[in-house]
């Protein structure tokens, strides 16, 4: 929470030697200030939060991308006199935990067309999901694994995601 904090701070003493408090002085100043706090971030104590903000981003591009790419594909299954829909449902370990991060992911999978979260199993470790259009089940664990690669840096403290065999 410090380095929003500061961030917020600096963007409004932007605009305020600006001399106007608007929404463009304070969109300017909240990324001034951003690059301040990325340029020290160990001066500042903002690692954690310019780590975090950069994975976030990250993880915008990769699911709009992802959520672009799927849409096309379902779109031209639909398209098709006979499609190979291949339906399955897959188990899929999760590395996440905690229940926010655990939703989170389901909430992404299933914002994609062709996948659908189900359910979790009783201990909260295995994610059940539904998907279409994948030639079978390592494919579709896969393309949920990548979204959780994706996940992992902006909801956990560590720097880098564990690496599948």
């Amino acid at each position: 929470m410090r380095g929003v904090a500061l961030n917020l701070l600096l963007a409004v003493t932007w605009a305020l030697f600006a001399g106007q408090v608007a929404v463009r002085e304070l969109l300017i100043g909240f990324l001034v200030g951003f690059g301040i706090l990325a340029l020290f971030p160990r001066a500042l104590g903002t690692a954690g939060y310019v780590r975090r903000s950069l994975a976030t981003l990250r993880f915008t591009g990769f699911f709009l991308k992802e959520l672009s790419l799927a849409n096309v594909q379902v779109a031209l299954l639909a398209l098709r006199p006979r499609p190979p829909l291949n339906p399955m449902i897959v188990a899929y370990p999760m590395r996440l935990k905690g229940e926010t991060a655990q939703t989170l992911l389901a909430a992404t999978i299933t914002l994609m067309p062709g996948t659908v979260a189900m359910g979790f199993d009783d201990e909260r470790r295995v994610l059940y999901a539904h998907a279409i259009g994948l030639p079978g089940a390592a494919e579709a664990r896969d393309s949920i694994r990548r979204v959780e690669d994706a996940l992992l840096p902006v909801l956990t403290r560590r720097a880098t995601p564990e690496v599948h065999p």
